[in-house]
């Protein structure tokens, strides 16, 4: 079967339940290691990691939206090091904390199927299913400018 235009290379992350990102938004599936601690970040900025010779915020995103952290041990855990789609210099990636190995999958742009969006945050954009797999595609600049938010107050 030839792929179409409409055909997207993805990741499911596991992340918050599933979390679904085209695969050009990835640039690494890291082990996890330990960031470098952040005096007075809010409790879901894990650190600063190194990685590639740059500081890079480390962030648990189900804290972000607003829930506790999950609760596993760090040999389940990944790092997925995603490209930032803003035009900052400052913040060129960010990493998110994964409970386990994303998934690859082929997404028909077509076959989204939409829900009603139940998120009562603004990090999450849309819930949606995939082959009857409820998943959710989230927002990116938004989680961008509440890491930016939490460093410049961090900073100053």
């Amino acid at each position: 079967m030839a792929t179409t235009l409409s055909m997207i290379h993805s990741l499911l992350l596991p992340v918050h339940g599933k979390m679904l990102l085209p695969h050009a938004t990835v640039a690494e599936v890291v082990p996890y290691s330990a960031a470098e601690p952040v005096p007075h970040a809010p409790f879901w900025l894990a650190g600063m990691l190194s990685w590639r010779g740059a500081r890079i915020p480390l962030v648990f995103f189900e804290g972000a939206c607003g829930d506790s952290l999950p609760v596993s041990e760090p040999a389940q855990q990944k790092i997925v090091v995603l490209k930032t789609l803003g035009e900052d210099p400052d913040l060129p990636f960010i990493a998110l904390v994964m409970q386990g190995l994303p998934r690859a999958i082929k997404v028909d742009a077509d076959a989204l199927s939409a829900e009603a969006d139940e998120s009562s945050t603004p990090l999450i954009l849309k819930h949606t299913h995939i082959n009857g797999q409820a998943v959710y595609l989230p927002n990116l600049d938004a989680l961008e400018d509440a890491i930016k938010a939490a460093l410049q107050v961090v900073n100053n």
